[in-house]
């Protein structure tokens, strides 16, 4: 018994010395793109040459090979479903090399390999006749498939010197293309003794009829193809068969691997010393050399071999051939021994075998189960590192028995033996979330019930806080008790982060459709209170008692329109007004009035880009979300005193950073708010941008300043960020998107009174604003022609000679609406500009398409309302 201990523990220690050194060894990830498929010789004995240098190598190989089976599939039909099966397959996954093998293989990672693999070296071998443009891709190189046709041709007239016609038989795929391109550019060398003829993509039932009759002048030379007869496949060595059972010619190739299935012979090519000399390529580059510093080998190899069987039968003579040949299929020479020692090396031979086959029976029957258990476990390690899950098992003890990949990189730990035997709190930074996992494995044990989708929070491996969807399930043995319990997670952020979004929008809409049903007549009302007061207000001595109620009202009426405005700019924000904008002169101009208004505790600083990229943008939104940002920071730091920084710059977004804002990657200019006073409270983060939500006293504020600001900047397809400051304070970012329309300089609004004399048709179905608008159009100088009915209006235009430099019309009115009256002065008078007035938002929307409407003015308005809107239109007339 201790002999038989000393040997097992040799073992053990020999074993362990071995497993020892192989983990010492460098890993290395390398894919091998094989055109054909598993079983085709050629490839496969190329296959057998890699690999017989790279497992002897100084480097862990992980070799992963994709079939393209090109030879049974039309290489351009599967292309597309390869490329989407590759992407999706190697996304993330990173190779140190790509070797391909073969033409098809070649040619497909050639074209994708920016998409697929990028910087990848390529090591390629046997590929035919490659263009020099494949070969100068750049960080390639390999081997080229140049098999030797002159020596082959020169053994076949050698040993047929009757023979002056070659018939080539092969197939157009991408192999066999590049083949018979090399074979033409031999060919001219042996015009004066061989004329040649192509069968390509021939039936095998078509070639076996024409090479019964050949005339006796000819043979034949077999490129590798296959055919499919009655459904089945037929290898290229079954073609041959086929083609030699019924030829009455000599067959001669130059790939080895045909040889023995009716070819003579010639100078074939190995395809494993083809493979060999590829892999010794590809350990150059995996120590560091450029692939474009290795040179491609282009030297004709292969050595002449020859079938004795074939040669015999077409009673060859084979002291022709060259020397060094090899000749296979030859009879052994049999040696007489004495019939006593033959009959004994028999039995004993006989005796021998029946021991051997039992002992290989047995070792083949446990390495059938040894390689079972082996591929379970290598599927079971496979399958669990692809779920995007967290897995992870443990025993009744709560110590690691496993985890999948993902669960190692969500927690920052070494995926493998760096969990195993450890406890949750050992490899986990959240206490609490711990305590709460610990506690839930018990109870899976002990009840041996399970738990199921319960939402936790806790910190992950970057120590960002994150959600998880848990579940845990008891593990039970054959006799059904519970040894452990099985856990899966997943990561929910995202999908709490984007039902957190939808919520808010869902509350926006509903207040939007709130204000856009009263905001149409509240404007309208307000429209006439605004009008009439600006026209009493001139009748009267402004110092009066009366004058100073008039302003009062004025100012009542305006602030009332603004907060018509404020809840439709969060709720559905107009596009009108939007124009190539310099955000940071914007912005500027809000700092300057605030800080003209700021308390000698609170200091503002701003850092703005120049040469800042314009934004197609509203100029007065855009003034309204600096202030309103500014005024929050103002009122957190009013009490203490701080600090309000104001930046603007450009930002380029990348593709995750864009996806947590609900942007696209791409260029931004950014705005940056902050302070550094208390910050907002957590349990109130989630609520800042509700309409009417507000931590302040209902004298301070609306609880519309933020809700504001969120919907001015998703209205110009921007993104708003709130994170804490380091160190307490609030920032609040933004992102609006470049306009693409690069102008040199952005535009601004022109100022002042209209021309005097401007002659105006006004057209208003309500009696009020009938009645105030014209005198206050007068008032600024303007001569007006006032229309209580659209179709009037219509026939003034068309009578010809009206006189008129512009038309304001009312959107909303009954029988014609404004944009139906612009489409019909549009015929009369195609030149005439009109201005649409209305007190919906949807209105700029409804004349996006006329060309005759210029602008578009959302009630309420003022006389500083009309008299920008009339310059700018008759400015760019």
């Amino acid at each position: 018994m201790k002999r038989y201990a000393l040997i097992i523990a040799a073992l053990l220690l020999f074993c362990l010395a071995a497993s020892l050194a192989m983990a010492e060894k460098p890993s290395k990830s390398v894919l091998y793109l094989n055109s054909y498929h598993h079983g085709y010789q050629w490839s496969d004995s190329i296959m057998d040459g890699v690999r017989s240098v790279l497992d002897g190598s100084q480097y862990k190989i992980d070799l992963q090979i994709e079939y393209m089976d090109a030879k049974r599939y039309n290489y351009e039909d599967v292309t597309g479903m390869l490329l989407r099966l590759y992407k999706e397959k190697y996304g993330r996954e990173r190779f140190d090399i790509i070797i391909v093998s073969d033409n098809d293989a070649f040619a497909f990672a050639s074209q994708y390999r920016d998409i697929l693999f990028p910087g990848v070296p390529i090591v390629f071998c046997g590929v035919n006749d490659p263009s020099p443009e494949a070969l100068g891709q750049g960080n390639l190189t390999g081997v080229v498939e140049q098999f030797d046709l002159p020596r082959t041709l020169d053994v076949a007239l050698k040993m047929h010197p009757d023979k002056t016609h070659m018939i080539v038989v092969g197939d157009s795929s991408t192999a066999g293309t590049a083949i018979r391109h090399q074979i033409e550019a031999v060919i001219p060398q042996y015009r004066d003794k061989l004329t040649v003829d192509y069968w390509i993509d021939m039936s095998l039932r078509k070639v076996l009829d024409r090479v019964h009759d050949l005339p006796t002048d000819t043979f034949l030379f077999f490129i590798p193809y296959y055919q499919i007869i009655d459904g089945r496949f037929l290898t290229a060595e079954e073609v041959m068969e086929s083609i030699y059972e019924r030829s009455s010619v000599p067959i001669y190739t130059t790939w080895g691997f045909l040889l023995g299935h009716g070819a003579v012979g010639g100078r074939l090519l190995s395809g494993f010393l083809h493979g060999q000399t590829t892999a010794s390529i590809v350990l150059e580059v995996l120590d560091g050399k450029k692939a474009d510093d290795i040179p491609v080998y282009m030297e004709t190899t292969g050595e002449y071999l020859f079938d004795y069987k074939v040669m015999k039968r077409l009673g060859l003579d084979m002291d022709r051939l060259p020397d060094g040949s090899r000749i296979i299929n030859a009879p052994k020479a049999f040696y007489e021994l004495p019939k006593e020692l033959f009959w004994t090396i028999i039995v004993s031979f006989a005796l021998l075998l029946l021991v051997m086959i039992f002992l290989v029976m047995t070792m083949i029957e446990r390495r059938k189960v040894e390689r079972k258990i082996k591929d379970q476990l290598a599927f079971q390690e496979i399958l669990m590192d692809t779920v995007p899950q967290l897995v992870s098992w443990k025993n009744r003890n709560g110590r690691y028995l496993g985890t999948n990949r993902a669960f190692a990189e969500f927690f920052g730990v070494e995926h493998g033996e760096g969990v195993m035997g450890k406890t949750s709190r050992e490899i986990m930074r959240d206490p609490e979330y711990v305590d709460w996992a610990m506690d839930a494995d018990q109870a899976v044990i002990f009840r041996n019930e399970a738990f199921r989708k319960v939402r936790r929070k806790l910190t992950d491996a970057s120590g960002e806080p994150a959600w998880i969807e848990v579940n845990k399930v008891p593990i039970s043995d054959r006799s059904g008790q519970v040894v452990g319990v099985l856990s899966t997670a997943e990561n929910v952020t995202k999908e709490l982060n984007l039902e957190k979004q939808l919520l808010q929008s869902q509350k926006l809409e509903a207040i939007g459709t709130l204000a856009g049903g009263i905001a149409h007549d509240f404007n309208n009302i307000l429209t006439s209170i605004i009008n009439s007061t600006e026209l009493a207000v001139s009748d009267v001595d402004p110092d009066s008692v009366t004058g100073k109620d008039l302003k009062r009202v004025l100012k009542a009426a305006r602030r009332g329109g603004r907060v018509v405005k404020q809840i439709l700019a969060f709720s559905r924000p107009s596009t009108e007004g939007f124009r190539p904008t310099d955000v940071g002169a914007v912005v500027a101009e809000a700092l300057t009035l605030m800080e003209s208004s700021m308390p000698g505790n609170i200091e503002v600083r701003s850092h703005i880009e120049s040469d800042l990229a314009c934004v197609h943008a509203d100029p007065t939104q855009i003034h309204q979300v600096a202030l309103n940002l500014c005024t929050n920071a103002f009122h957190a730091l009013r009490s203490t005193g701080g600090v309000i920084e104001v930046g603007v710059d450009h930002a380029d977004l990348a593709a995750d950073e864009a996806y947590l804002i609900g942007l696209e990657a791409g260029e931004y200019v950014r705005l940056v708010f902050e302070d550094n006073g208390p910050g907002i409270p957590p349990d109130i983060l989630d609520k800042i941008f509700d309409p009417f939500f507000t931590t302040k006293d209902k004298t301070e504020g609306t609880g519309l300043g933020l809700a504001v600001v969120h919907g001015i900047v998703h209205s110009h397809k921007g993104g708003l960020h709130v994170t804490p400051r380091p160190g307490g304070g609030t920032v609040f970012t933004v992102y609006l998107p470049k306009s693409e329309e690069m102008s040199s300089a952005c535009a601004a609004s022109p100022d002042g009174m209209p021309a005097a004399g401007t002659h105006i048709l006004f057209v208003e179905d309500d009696v009020d604003q009938l009645q105030t608008t014209p005198r206050l159009l007068e008032a600024m100088g303007c001569r007006v022609t006032p229309s209580g009915v659209p179709e009037d209006a219509v026939e003034l235009v068309a009578a010809g000679d009206h006189g008129f430099d512009l038309v304001i019309t009312d959107y909303d009115m009954p029988g014609l609406s404004g944009t139906q009256l612009a489409e019909r002065m549009a015929h009369s008078a195609p030149d005439l500009p009109i201005i649409l007035v209305s007190g919906r938002e949807d209105a700029a929307a409804a004349a996006e398409h006329l060309p005759n409407i210029k602008s578009v003015i959302i009630k309420p308005y003022d006389k500083h309302d009309l008299s920008e809107a009339i310059n700018t239109v008759l400015a760019n007339r």
